[in-house]
């Protein structure tokens, strides 16, 4: 039999690695089950298991089920019901997550993540209803208040979890967000000026991660991999310096891997090497 005071003791410092980002809600599972059965015990995880996969497909069914009978009950659904059912479906998910016990269980964190996620999506949806059918926006101001109410939300619950989900639904929000602000600023940004706002954003939310700021940092540091070469893909193909800031992109990604001795970052420099040196040639 294994000590329960040394099992708290471990669950507590696997907790605290993976709130501080140094090994992901799986790894610290399988630590524990590896350590577990060395002392005789593995932890029975087919409830937590079955648990997450009906949490996953109920939350799921009950916003399908809920958004058919409203629909099929009123032709033209009133403003005010859809307002109202965006508002419960955000809440409602919020308290949900919140309810769980995530300290001993890594399924129960991982269903909070997506709960969460989708209550995230509910407060969205909520702005955009109001700001469209009660304030009359125009559609760049309706993504302007969604985009906010999506950040608004995302933001205190990745400080909560520090999760990789949460840490992506906040670099979504902020990356649509900022290309908003800027068409709404210029709306006749183009192709490289779309290119050259995911670059800078990327390229920030990179050296945030970079700091310690974000985690959790693999996460945060593919995230920013991937977009600036995004980023610098889609500015390439409207101006010359958009060849420039690509090829540069290009480079600081596979040197950026090698110092910083990560693997994933080679390969997306690698990828956007096969496509940007090749056009730029050509060009």
């Amino acid at each position: 039999m294994p000590d329960p005071d040394a099992a708290r003791a471990l669950r507590g410092q696997l907790s605290h690695w993976t709130a501080s980002g140094l090994i992901s809600a799986d790894q610290a599972s399988r630590i524990e089950s590896a350590e577990l059965a060395l002392n005789g015990t593995a932890p029975q995880r087919r409830l937590p298991l079955v648990a997450e996969v009906l949490g996953y497909a109920g939350a799921v069914i009950a916003i399908t089920a809920a958004s058919v009978v409203i629909h099929q009950f009123f032709r033209h659904v009133p403003p005010v019901v859809e307002l109202a059912f965006a508002a419960v479906v955000a809440i409602g998910l919020t308290v949900a997550g919140a309810a769980m016990r995530t300290g001993t269980e890594p399924a129960f964190a991982r269903l909070r993540s997506v709960l969460w996620l989708l209550a995230t999506a509910g407060a969205a949806g909520f702005a955009a209803i109001l700001s469209r059918r009660y304030l009359h926006l125009s559609d760049s101001n309706t993504a302007l208040l969604s985009e906010g109410a999506w950040l608004a939300c995302a933001i205190p619950m990745w400080w909560r979890t520090r999760s990789v989900v949460q840490h992506l639904a906040v670099f979504a929000g902020a990356a649509a967000l900022a290309e908003t602000v800027a068409d709404l600023v210029h709306p006749t940004v183009g192709t490289f000026g779309v290119g050259l706002v995911l670059w800078m954003v990327t390229a920030a939310w990179g050296l945030a991660v970079y700091r310690g700021y974000l985690i959790p940092a693999a996460t945060g540091l593919i995230v920013s991999g991937v977009g600036v070469l995004a980023g610098a893909i889609l500015a390439m193909d409207e101006a010359a310096i958009g060849q420039v800031l690509a090829l540069v992109t290009v480079a600081g990604l596979l040197s950026a891997g090698i110092l910083l001795r990560r693997v994933l970052l080679i390969a997306i420099g690698g990828v956007g090497t096969l496509y940007v040196v090749p056009d730029a040639a050509s060009r």
